[in-house]
Parts: structure tokens; C-alpha cells; sequence
């Protein structure tokens, strides 16, 4: 490995669909969930140094704590088992409390950049779930099915799936351990199996029948998320409006690209303290 700078992304992730389906003796809940990934992304720049680190810089930057990052602990994790040290600056693009995976997302992006350029043997995904149960499913960025605490990942081919999603953030920090206290309903049926991923109409019928069951909780602990899926609902052409995981983020899918740059200038006009963004679904 050359003493130079490198850059990884940290994909924002998207829960399109997200059931409690049990409880742990551990007090964790367990989840069945639809995850995808976007193009927007926080970008961390990496170089070997003499002692490992961590800046930060970015629009939410000054919301997060250095010494409680997640990337210390990737860090530390590989910090016998490299031969070299990391010093990483994280340009936070993503805000937090968000129910975008975050957090998780720059860890895992750490983990990637670590094993792609050392061939180090990439953890377990249960050692992985216990920094961040997001992290073994950021790791991928891809499509998938996440069963477990996150640790069960079960890709899908969306190849032939043509969405668009915008993303729509209050500006609320939506703590998730809050979120699952407040859960009474822990024993919930999964998600229906799959039939057919070859049509984007179907795959919306599909996500219509699931549901996020995080959504009622976050909504009645902050209304403001219950305004932005009705102004996302009211958007032209929008196939479907979901709170993403733990929340605040809420998202509308679309059809096609125009049509989704037509809904962020339609929501972007109702409030100028919301984050909104677009991307293709990948």
C-alpha cells in the first residue's frame, strides 16, 4: 500500500420496507427489512499515516462526536491486524438521526476500503453487527434482504427495477434506541416472499402491501415527520411515500428521473430547512 490519499463513499441506505418480526433475550429486536442504496453519499478521504485518527468537516459535521465515531472503532478493531496506521477525514454530507445508516454507512466504508486494499479477510457479519446492525448491509451497498439484528443478508438482482427516489429530511434527530423502546407489537409477520423482480409496477404493488413499523411511533414522537410524507404524497406521480427506518427521513419513489427532479422543486418550496435530495435506487 503507497502513502497516498484515497477516497471512499458512504452510500446513503433506504429501508423501503422494515418489519419487527421478535424479540431477543438481549433485548435486541429482530427485523425483516427491504434496504436499498442511493448516490448521495458522505465521502471519506483516507491516507496511511504514523498514527491513526479521525477529522471531520461537512454540513453535519459539527453534530457528531470524534471520540464516539463508529470509525474508531473499525479502527480498532483492525489495529493489530494491519500493518499500517489510517488517519481519515469524513466530509458528513448525510445528516444524522436520520434513518439513512449513516453512521454505520462510514464505517462500513472504512471496513470496504481496509479489505479491498489489504486483502484482509473481511469480519463476520456478526462481529460486524456489533459496532452497528447497519454495517454488515452498508458493507455491500447493494440491494438486499436483512434479516436478524442486520447480520442475515440475502442480496437482490433490482436490475430490471427503474425507480427513482427522493429523499426528504426535516431536519430532526430521531434517536433509534428511543424509537424500539417505544415498540409494543414485537412479533410481527415477515415480509412476503418474493416472486417476481423483473417489473418496477410490481415491485411497487409488492412494497404497497409491506409496511415500516417504526413509522406510527417516530410520527407521534415528532409530527413534523407526518407533514413531510403528506407534502411527498401530494407530488406528482408518486408511486410511493415511506418514513426510512428509525426516521426522520422520509422518501417518495418515481418512475423516471424528471419526474423526480419535478418533486424535489415542488417540496423544496414548502419548507427551506428541509434536506431533500434525489437519486436513482440502486
Amino acid at each position: 500500500m503507497k502513502d497516498i490519499t484515497f477516497e471512499e463513499r458512504a452510500y446513503a441506505k433506504v429501508n423501503l420496507a422494515l418489519h419487527i418480526t421478535g424479540v431477543r433475550d438481549d433485548g435486541y429486536h429482530t427485523l425483516d427489512s427491504i434496504v436499498v442504496f442511493t448516490d448521495v453519499y458522505d465521502k471519506l478521504i483516507i491516507q496511511r499515516t504514523k498514527k491513526s485518527g479521525l477529522s471531520l468537516n461537512g454540513k453535519f459535521s459539527e453534530f457528531l462526536s470524534i471520540e464516539k465515531n463508529s470509525i474508531l472503532k473499525v479502527l480498532e478493531l483492525y489495529r493489530n491486524k494491519i500493518p499500517y496506521h489510517l488517519f481519515i477525514n469524513l466530509e458528513k454530507n448525510l445528516p444524522i438521526g436520520a434513518g439513512l445508516g449513516g453512521g454505520s454507512a462510514d464505517a462500513a466504508a472504512v471496513i470496504r476500503f481496509i479489505t479491498n486494499v489489504s486483502k484482509h479477510l473481511m469480519p463476520s457479519s456478526e462481529a460486524l453487527s456489533e459496532i452497528g446492525a447497519d454495517i454488515p448491509a452498508c458493507v455491500l451497498s447493494v440491494a438486499s434482504r436483512v434479516g436478524g439484528i442486520g447480520e442475515i443478508i440475502r442480496p437482490l438482482d433490482i436490475s430490471e427495477i427503474n425507480l427513482w427516489v427522493v429523499l426528504v429530511n426535516p431536519d430532526i434527530f430521531v434517536s433509534t434506541g428511543s424509537i424500539f423502546e417505544e415498540v409494543t407489537e414485537k412479533y410481527n409477520q415477515p415480509l412476503e416472499s418474493f416472486i417476481d423482480l423483473s417489473s418496477t409496477d410490481q415491485f411497487i404493488d409488492y412494497l404497497k402491501r409491506q409496511r415500516n413499523d417504526l413509522q406510527t411511533i417516530a410520527i407521534k414522537r415528532h409530527p413534523e415527520i407526518n407533514k413531510v410524507l403528506h407534502t411527498i404524497e401530494e407530488t406528482e406521480d408518486v408511486l410511493l411515500s415511506r418514513m426510512s427506518g428509525s426516521g426522520s427521513t422520509c422518501f417518495g419513489l418515481y418512475g423516471n428521473q424528471d419526474i423526480a427532479k419535478k418533486a424535489v422543486s415542488y417540496i423544496s418550496k414548502k419548507s427551506d430547512k428541509w434536506w431533500v435530495k434525489f437519486s436513482k435506487i440502486n
